[in-house]
Protein backbone atom coordinates (compact mmCIF):
# COMPACT_ATOMS: atom_id res chain seq x y z
CA UNK A 1 0.00 0.00 0.00
CA UNK A 2 2.78 2.60 0.64
CA UNK A 3 4.61 1.83 -2.81
CA UNK A 4 1.12 2.43 -4.26
CA UNK A 5 1.10 5.70 -2.23
CA UNK A 6 4.43 6.82 -3.04
CA UNK A 7 3.83 5.62 -6.94
CA UNK A 8 0.53 7.89 -6.54
CA UNK A 9 2.29 10.84 -4.95
CA UNK A 10 5.36 10.42 -7.50
CA UNK A 11 3.09 10.87 -10.83
CA UNK A 12 1.56 13.79 -9.47
CA UNK A 13 4.38 15.82 -8.57
CA UNK A 14 5.24 15.35 -12.09
CA UNK A 15 2.26 16.07 -13.75
CA UNK A 16 2.07 19.35 -11.69
CA UNK A 17 5.89 19.86 -12.24
CA UNK A 18 5.11 19.49 -16.33
CA UNK A 19 1.86 21.73 -16.10
CA UNK A 20 3.84 24.63 -14.32
CA UNK A 21 7.09 24.25 -16.34
CA UNK A 22 4.38 24.55 -19.73
CA UNK A 23 3.13 27.53 -17.87
CA UNK A 24 6.19 29.17 -17.49
CA UNK A 25 6.92 29.32 -21.65
CA UNK A 26 5.79 32.08 -23.45
CA UNK A 27 3.58 31.77 -25.99
CA UNK A 28 4.34 32.70 -29.52
CA UNK A 29 2.49 36.12 -29.37
CA UNK A 30 4.95 37.12 -26.33
CA UNK A 31 8.02 36.19 -28.01
CA UNK A 32 7.05 37.82 -31.14
CA UNK A 33 6.50 40.95 -29.29
CA UNK A 34 9.82 40.29 -27.12
CA UNK A 35 11.97 39.95 -30.53
CA UNK A 36 9.94 43.23 -31.75
CA UNK A 37 11.25 45.17 -28.45
CA UNK A 38 14.74 44.06 -29.42
CA UNK A 39 15.18 45.07 -32.81
CA UNK A 40 15.52 49.05 -31.67
CA UNK A 41 15.22 51.63 -33.80
CA UNK A 42 14.89 50.65 -37.20
CA UNK A 43 16.52 52.88 -40.11
CA UNK A 44 14.69 53.53 -43.61
CA UNK A 45 14.64 51.04 -45.98
CA UNK A 46 16.10 51.45 -49.41
CA UNK A 47 14.06 48.48 -50.45
CA UNK A 48 10.78 50.10 -49.48
CA UNK A 49 11.64 54.07 -49.61
CA UNK A 50 7.99 54.87 -49.16
CA UNK A 51 7.22 52.74 -46.02
CA UNK A 52 8.40 54.69 -42.53
CA UNK A 53 10.23 52.57 -40.37
CA UNK A 54 7.75 54.61 -36.98
CA UNK A 55 4.37 53.38 -38.91
CA UNK A 56 5.86 50.15 -40.44
CA UNK A 57 6.99 49.09 -36.35
CA UNK A 58 3.41 51.07 -35.01
CA UNK A 59 1.22 48.68 -37.26
CA UNK A 60 3.60 45.07 -37.17
CA UNK A 61 3.07 45.79 -32.77
CA UNK A 62 -0.27 45.82 -33.29
CA UNK A 63 -0.80 43.37 -35.72
CA UNK A 64 0.77 40.76 -33.16
CA UNK A 65 -1.41 41.84 -30.10
CA UNK A 66 -4.19 42.61 -31.92
CA UNK A 67 -4.70 40.37 -35.21
CA UNK A 68 -8.70 40.99 -35.57
CA UNK A 69 -7.71 44.66 -36.64
CA UNK A 70 -6.24 43.93 -39.71
CA UNK A 71 -7.78 45.89 -42.72
CA UNK A 72 -7.65 45.17 -46.08
CA UNK A 73 -8.10 48.91 -47.04
CA UNK A 74 -11.52 50.31 -48.80
CA UNK A 75 -12.41 49.04 -52.29
CA UNK A 76 -9.58 47.24 -52.95
CA UNK A 77 -8.97 43.84 -53.62
CA UNK A 78 -7.04 42.32 -50.68
CA UNK A 79 -10.01 40.33 -48.97
CA UNK A 80 -8.47 37.11 -49.82
CA UNK A 81 -4.80 37.93 -48.23
CA UNK A 82 -6.42 39.68 -45.08
CA UNK A 83 -8.41 36.84 -44.73
CA UNK A 84 -5.08 34.42 -44.35
CA UNK A 85 -3.08 37.01 -42.66
CA UNK A 86 -5.75 37.05 -39.74
CA UNK A 87 -5.85 33.77 -39.49
CA UNK A 88 -2.06 33.53 -40.24
CA UNK A 89 -0.87 36.16 -37.85
CA UNK A 90 -3.31 35.12 -35.02
CA UNK A 91 -1.17 31.39 -35.11
CA UNK A 92 2.26 32.56 -36.57
CA UNK A 93 3.30 35.46 -34.82
CA UNK A 94 7.07 35.19 -34.04
CA UNK A 95 7.03 33.80 -37.76
CA UNK A 96 5.34 36.86 -39.20
CA UNK A 97 7.37 39.55 -37.28
CA UNK A 98 11.00 37.66 -38.58
CA UNK A 99 9.33 37.80 -41.95
CA UNK A 100 8.29 41.39 -42.19
CA UNK A 101 11.93 42.67 -40.53
CA UNK A 102 13.35 40.48 -43.01
CA UNK A 103 11.57 41.84 -45.83
CA UNK A 104 11.78 45.65 -44.41
CA UNK A 105 15.86 45.19 -44.26
CA UNK A 106 16.76 43.18 -46.82
CA UNK A 107 14.43 43.62 -49.55
CA UNK A 108 13.45 39.71 -49.53
CA UNK A 109 12.68 36.76 -47.11
CA UNK A 110 11.36 33.12 -46.96
CA UNK A 111 7.86 32.33 -45.35
CA UNK A 112 8.21 28.91 -44.89
CA UNK A 113 9.23 27.45 -48.32
CA UNK A 114 7.96 30.40 -50.15
CA UNK A 115 10.76 33.21 -51.44
CA UNK A 116 8.95 36.84 -51.79
CA UNK A 117 11.31 39.32 -53.51
CA UNK A 118 8.67 42.01 -54.75
CA UNK A 119 9.50 43.87 -58.22
CA UNK A 120 10.69 47.43 -58.15
CA UNK A 121 7.11 48.89 -58.55
CA UNK A 122 5.53 47.18 -55.67
CA UNK A 123 8.48 48.27 -53.52
CA UNK A 124 8.03 52.03 -54.62
CA UNK A 125 4.27 51.72 -54.11
CA UNK A 126 3.82 50.50 -50.74
CA UNK A 127 3.82 52.66 -48.14
CA UNK A 128 1.89 55.82 -50.48
CA UNK A 129 -1.75 53.65 -51.16
CA UNK A 130 -3.84 56.82 -50.42
CA UNK A 131 -7.63 56.88 -49.83
CA UNK A 132 -7.58 53.20 -48.86
CA UNK A 133 -9.13 54.44 -45.07
CA UNK A 134 -6.66 52.99 -42.40
CA UNK A 135 -4.62 51.32 -44.72
CA UNK A 136 -3.15 54.73 -45.85
CA UNK A 137 -1.32 54.89 -42.65
CA UNK A 138 -0.65 50.88 -41.77
CA UNK A 139 2.31 50.56 -43.82
CA UNK A 140 3.27 47.14 -42.85
CA UNK A 141 -0.09 45.49 -44.26
CA UNK A 142 0.85 47.69 -47.45
CA UNK A 143 4.09 45.93 -47.50
CA UNK A 144 3.00 42.57 -47.16
CA UNK A 145 -0.42 42.76 -49.41
CA UNK A 146 1.48 43.97 -52.09
CA UNK A 147 3.74 41.12 -51.74
CA UNK A 148 1.59 38.91 -51.05
CA UNK A 149 -0.17 40.08 -54.70
CA UNK A 150 3.04 40.02 -56.37
CA UNK A 151 3.85 36.51 -55.79
CA UNK A 152 0.75 34.23 -55.34
CA UNK A 153 -1.21 34.43 -59.30
CA UNK A 154 -4.06 32.32 -60.47
CA UNK A 155 -6.15 32.81 -63.76
CA UNK A 156 -7.60 36.12 -62.65
CA UNK A 157 -4.45 37.79 -62.80
CA UNK A 158 -3.03 36.35 -66.38
CA UNK A 159 -4.64 39.71 -67.61
CA UNK A 160 -2.33 42.06 -65.30
CA UNK A 161 0.46 40.36 -63.69
CA UNK A 162 3.19 43.26 -63.65
CA UNK A 163 1.88 45.86 -60.65
CA UNK A 164 1.29 49.56 -61.99
CA UNK A 165 -0.15 51.81 -59.64
CA UNK A 166 -4.09 51.48 -58.77
CA UNK A 167 -3.98 47.97 -59.48
CA UNK A 168 -4.67 47.49 -55.66
CA UNK A 169 -8.38 47.53 -57.11
CA UNK A 170 -7.82 46.01 -60.43
CA UNK A 171 -7.50 41.99 -61.37
CA UNK A 172 -3.52 42.50 -60.46
CA UNK A 173 -4.86 41.80 -56.92
CA UNK A 174 -7.70 39.51 -56.87
CA UNK A 175 -7.72 36.14 -55.35
CA UNK A 176 -9.52 33.07 -56.61
CA UNK A 177 -10.68 30.30 -54.80
CA UNK A 178 -7.98 27.71 -55.96
CA UNK A 179 -5.31 30.45 -55.52
CA UNK A 180 -6.63 31.26 -52.02
CA UNK A 181 -6.33 27.89 -50.92
CA UNK A 182 -3.03 27.14 -52.34
CA UNK A 183 -2.13 30.42 -50.39
CA UNK A 184 -3.42 29.54 -46.66
CA UNK A 185 -1.95 25.84 -47.33
CA UNK A 186 1.81 27.52 -48.30
CA UNK A 187 1.62 30.34 -46.19
CA UNK A 188 -0.32 28.85 -42.78
CA UNK A 189 0.91 25.26 -43.01
CA UNK A 190 -2.50 23.75 -42.33
CA UNK A 191 -4.06 20.68 -43.69
CA UNK A 192 -6.55 22.28 -46.15
CA UNK A 193 -9.82 20.87 -47.34
CA UNK A 194 -12.42 22.96 -49.63
CA UNK A 195 -15.67 22.81 -51.56
CA UNK A 196 -17.06 25.00 -53.60
CA UNK A 197 -15.92 27.12 -56.94
CA UNK A 198 -15.36 30.68 -58.40
CA UNK A 199 -18.76 30.18 -60.83
CA UNK A 200 -20.87 27.34 -59.10
CA UNK A 201 -22.09 26.86 -55.74
CA UNK A 202 -21.47 23.80 -53.07
CA UNK A 203 -24.39 21.59 -52.83
CA UNK A 204 -25.08 21.03 -49.51
CA UNK A 205 -28.26 20.07 -48.13
CA UNK A 206 -27.63 21.24 -44.80
CA UNK A 207 -25.37 24.42 -45.10
CA UNK A 208 -25.60 26.01 -41.68
CA UNK A 209 -24.95 21.99 -40.46
CA UNK A 210 -22.24 21.64 -42.44
CA UNK A 211 -20.75 25.40 -41.42
CA UNK A 212 -21.18 23.97 -37.38
CA UNK A 213 -19.71 20.43 -38.10
CA UNK A 214 -16.55 22.17 -39.19
CA UNK A 215 -16.04 24.71 -36.28
CA UNK A 216 -16.67 22.23 -33.66
CA UNK A 217 -13.70 20.39 -35.02
CA UNK A 218 -12.06 23.34 -34.62
CA UNK A 219 -11.41 24.09 -38.00
CA UNK A 220 -10.52 27.42 -39.06
CA UNK A 221 -13.26 28.28 -41.67
CA UNK A 222 -12.83 30.43 -44.76
CA UNK A 223 -15.87 31.13 -46.65
CA UNK A 224 -15.70 32.78 -50.08
CA UNK A 225 -18.96 34.11 -50.99
CA UNK A 226 -21.01 37.27 -52.72
CA UNK A 227 -20.58 40.57 -50.27
CA UNK A 228 -23.09 43.12 -52.16
CA UNK A 229 -25.45 41.84 -49.69
CA UNK A 230 -23.33 42.01 -46.57
CA UNK A 231 -21.28 45.17 -47.87
CA UNK A 232 -21.43 47.65 -50.32
CA UNK A 233 -18.66 48.29 -52.81
CA UNK A 234 -17.41 50.61 -55.62
CA UNK A 235 -17.14 47.85 -58.13
CA UNK A 236 -18.24 46.82 -61.06
CA UNK A 237 -21.83 45.28 -61.60
CA UNK A 238 -20.56 42.36 -63.20
CA UNK A 239 -19.36 41.29 -59.64
CA UNK A 240 -22.67 40.79 -58.43
CA UNK A 241 -23.43 37.68 -59.60
CA UNK A 242 -20.05 36.27 -58.50
CA UNK A 243 -17.86 36.12 -55.40
CA UNK A 244 -15.54 38.45 -54.46
CA UNK A 245 -14.85 38.35 -51.09
CA UNK A 246 -13.66 36.15 -48.03
CA UNK A 247 -14.70 36.12 -44.33
CA UNK A 248 -13.36 34.15 -41.79
CA UNK A 249 -16.69 32.39 -39.81
CA UNK A 250 -15.93 32.20 -36.39
CA UNK A 251 -20.12 30.97 -35.69
CA UNK A 252 -23.07 30.32 -36.97
CA UNK A 253 -26.69 28.84 -35.83
CA UNK A 254 -29.84 28.83 -37.76
CA UNK A 255 -33.33 28.60 -36.12
CA UNK A 256 -37.02 29.27 -38.31
CA UNK A 257 -35.10 29.31 -41.93
CA UNK A 258 -32.50 32.70 -40.14
CA UNK A 259 -29.04 31.70 -40.39
CA UNK A 260 -27.45 34.05 -37.66
CA UNK A 261 -23.59 34.23 -38.70
CA UNK A 262 -20.47 35.70 -36.77
CA UNK A 263 -17.46 36.50 -39.48
CA UNK A 264 -14.55 38.80 -39.02
CA UNK A 265 -13.57 40.62 -42.08
CA UNK A 266 -12.56 44.40 -42.56
CA UNK A 267 -10.69 44.38 -39.33
CA UNK A 268 -14.00 43.61 -37.21
CA UNK A 269 -15.75 40.99 -35.89
CA UNK A 270 -20.01 41.30 -37.06
CA UNK A 271 -22.88 39.54 -36.19
CA UNK A 272 -25.50 39.07 -39.04
CA UNK A 273 -29.21 37.38 -39.72
CA UNK A 274 -29.63 36.51 -43.43
CA UNK A 275 -32.89 33.96 -44.46
CA UNK A 276 -30.88 31.19 -45.51
CA UNK A 277 -32.21 31.01 -49.18
CA UNK A 278 -29.82 33.93 -49.05
CA UNK A 279 -27.13 32.22 -47.34
CA UNK A 280 -27.06 29.59 -49.83
CA UNK A 281 -27.24 32.00 -52.49
CA UNK A 282 -24.11 34.27 -51.80
CA UNK A 283 -21.71 31.15 -50.72
CA UNK A 284 -20.02 30.05 -53.36
CA UNK A 285 -16.84 28.41 -51.90
CA UNK A 286 -15.99 26.84 -47.92
CA UNK A 287 -12.25 26.31 -46.94
CA UNK A 288 -11.52 24.49 -43.56
CA UNK A 289 -8.56 23.73 -42.16
CA UNK A 290 -6.53 22.51 -38.89
CA UNK A 291 -2.82 23.60 -37.86
CA UNK A 292 -0.44 20.54 -39.15
CA UNK A 293 1.96 21.99 -36.34
CA UNK A 294 2.49 24.59 -33.56
CA UNK A 295 5.18 26.77 -35.94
Amino acid sequence: MRFLLRQILFVGLLVLTVSLLAAQQPTQKQLAIQYLDSVGEVNQSTYWPRVKPNLFIQNLRRNITHPLFVYAGSNTNFCGYAAMSYSCISNYPLRYVRFMMDMYTKGEADFRDVHFNPSLNVKKAAGQLRFKGELDINHADQLWFLSLADHFKGYLNWINLSYDPGDEDRFWAATNFAKFNRMVRKMCNYEVKSIGSDLIRPTIGNLPGFLEEKLAENHQVFVYLNNTILHKKDHNKVKKRIPTHYVVLLNVSESNGMVTLTYWDYGFKTLQQLPIKVVKRIIFGITWCKKKSAE
